[in-house]
């Protein structure tokens, strides 16, 4: 199994880069190259460890720039082929910068770009082989900057000054910065060969897409680029500039649209079910972009627009040769209209075992894509229901707003009713009760859920979860309290809510739990602190099936991590009762104590009031 992320293409489209995570967590770097019509993949071996979020720039001629983070600075490496097949690797530079990003160059002779900024300015430098080149130094930051012309001596970007954004064409070769019209709005891509900016314009009748030129007073809004349903994100222009490629998000699964410009026409192109990423790149012979499906960790999709073919590349195995079970989207009647869900394994309605899985987030959603975690569940015999409840993206602005200012009200609502709608269609007690799966955000609404309906339930394991919005944000990092008050995560929930929880704060609440009840959490955890998971467990010492794991140099989702493979066939066993913990002290990084135990009946569940 092969994870990726940070999938990257070169200037020009021919080669790309990313990470490679396997089933064990290891990470390596991925070289891919598109040169003979079909997608040659080579690992590529470096000095030293990888981690995520390093980035990967692929140069045209096969040299590839890793970028990998510290503490306030950055490291620069280049690896070039070797005549034996292998990579070279020397570090070329340390940037000191608050962040840094790379970003291809169509120069053979320059491997990349780097973008810094600190104390309140940006500088853009030129990778070399003498190091690093400052050539455009600017106040303010800079973002989204994409070639204007074939070359790249001409970029456009974002410019942003004292929280005003303008959209602005960088002269990479004297350094001047000449602003677009003034309501130009935002950069999203360009098309080098007309020289046009596609953008964002903020307009009284909502946000549209517009082409612009530089020196034009104003954009062009085509009609029909306006018109889409759904959410729309451009992906690529083709090389003579005359088509558009669009990602459109329909729910839990991607759509490919072409926009015809010189008709105006837009048609759908047709892919296998799954979701776009966000790299993607049209050369002569093909589009390609980042794309999962749940059968297919991620890789690369090639198109051909003109026709319908497509041509899966993941380096590794073909279609209908890997070992993974397909996902399915079903709808389920929820209390304020009906909610999606993805669906692995059996029928849920027949199923012994079924899981019901929430996302993190909240700001997030399951998609119709490869997750190794649900993937194992499915494997296990598992019926796992993925469900996106109100909160979730994809499904418009009133859907994911419903829980602003509302955390664990209409999501936790929703999550209660389809407890009660699987349990009546499966006729307890034939199968054991429904189990719960949550991480981060998922992993507080999963544990509302097991206090809210404490005999509804078989198990629950959950990962990173959080204690209240309010308890993180006095503990939590200033993204993490940004994003709280963004979504109203700390609000007290008001008295309307119809069920008889009270405030969402688990210390009070995670008494009521009854389930078997295992935590995870890494102990370098920077989203949510670990000391949230260790209050829990002290608070549940006296529970007979809790099982406390806490993962030592662990991430935010450690069961990706070194040692995930084996940390999440624990989660298996436990979820199904095959080993199910007995002691209630906090066991750190250690096995679980084995005891065999059987689910307990349960009546019934009821649909929340």
């Amino acid at each position: 199994m092969v994870h990726r992320v940070g999938l990257r293409f070169s200037a020009r489209g021919e080669r790309a880069a990313c990470l490679a995570i396997d089933g064990d967590g290891r990470i390596t770097v991925e070289a891919w190259s598109f040169e003979r019509g079909h997608a040659d993949v080579r690992r590529v071996d470096t000095a030293t460890a990888v981690v995520v979020p390093a980035q990967v720039i692929p140069a045209e001629d096969g040299r590839i720039v890793l970028l990998r983070p510290g503490s306030g600075t950055h490291e620069v490496t280049v690896m070039t082929p070797s005549d034996s097949g292998g990579h070279i690797e020397h570090r070329v530079a340390t940037v000191r910068a608050e962040g840094v990003r790379a970003f291809p160059s169509p120069d053979p002779a320059v491997p990349a770009m780097l973008v810094s900024c600190a104390d309140g300015r940006t500088v853009i430098r030129r990778l070399t082989d003498q190091g690093l080149e400052p050539i455009v130094g600017l106040p303010g930051t800079i973002t989204k900057e994409c070639r204007l012309t074939p070359d790249g001596r001409l970029l456009a970007a974002n410019h942003i000054v004292d929280g005003e954004r303008r959209a602005v064409a960088l002269d990479l070769t004297n350094g001047v910065v000449t602003p677009f019209a003034h309501d130009a709005g935002t950069v999203l891509l360009s098309s080098p060969a007309t020289g046009e900016v596609l953008v964002a314009v903020d307009t009284p009748d909502g946000v549209k897409l517009g082409w612009l030129t530089p020196g034009d007073a104003h954009a062009r809004l085509p009609g029909e680029l306006n018109d889409i349903e759904g959410v729309v994100l451009p992906l690529a222009v083709d090389p003579a500039g005359d088509r558009l490629a669009l990602k459109v998000t329909d729910g839990a699964r991607s759509r490919l649209l072409i926009h015809e410009r010189r008709t105006g026409r837009v048609r759908e192109q047709p892919i296998p079910p799954g979701v776009i990423g966000f790299a993607s790149a049209w050369t002569e012979d093909a589009l390609r972009f980042g794309y999962s499906t749940p059968t297919h960790p991620s890789g690369v999709l090639a198109v051909d627009p003109p026709g319908t073919a497509a041509e899966w590349a993941d380096g590794h195995d073909t279609p209908g040769t890997l070992p993974w079970g397909d996902a399915r989207l079903e709808r389920f009647d929820g209390p304020a209209g009906t909610m999606e869900a993805v669906v692995y394994g059996p029928d849920w309605r027949q199923s012994e075992h079924v899981l019901i899985a929430l996302h993190g987030g909240p700001e997030a959603a399951w998609e119709l894509s490869f997750d190794p975690t649900l993937q194992r569940f499915a494997r296990a015999g598992i019926s796992v229901i993925a469900p996106n409840q109100r909160g979730s993206t994809g499904y418009g602005a009133a859907h994911r707003a419903a829980i602003v200012d509302r955390w664990g009200g209409p999501d936790l609502a929703d999550v209660r009713h389809l407890l009660a709608t699987v349990d009546t269609a499966r006729h307890y007690p034939r199968h054991p009760a429904p189990m719960l799966f949550g991480a981060s955000y998922g992993a507080f609404l999963a544990l509302l859920a097991a206090a809210a309906d404490p005999p509804m339930w078989s198990s629950c394991v959950v990962v990173g979860p959080f204690l209240s919005g309010s308890r993180l944000y006095a503990d939590g990092s200033p993204a993490v309290r940004s994003l709280l008050d963004r979504l109203g995560g700390r609000t007290d929930l008001d008295d309307d809510l119809d069920d008889d929880l009270g405030p969402r704060d688990l210390l009070r609440l995670c008494p009521r739990i009854q389930a078997p009840l295992m935590v995870i959490h890494g102990e370098q955890d920077d989203v949510v602190p670990v000391e949230h998971s260790r209050a829990l467990a002290r608070r549940l010492a006296a529970h007979r099936r809790f099982v406390y794991r806490e993962i030592t140099g662990g991430k935010h989702y450690p069961l990706n991590g070194r040692g995930g493979g084996a940390l999440l066939d624990e989660v298996v066993d436990f979820l199904t009762g095959t080993r199910i913990g007995t002691h209630g002290e906090p066991v750190r990084s250690s096995p679980l104590h084995a005891d065999p135990a059987g689910h307990r009946e349960s009546p019934r569940a009821k649909a929340p009031r």
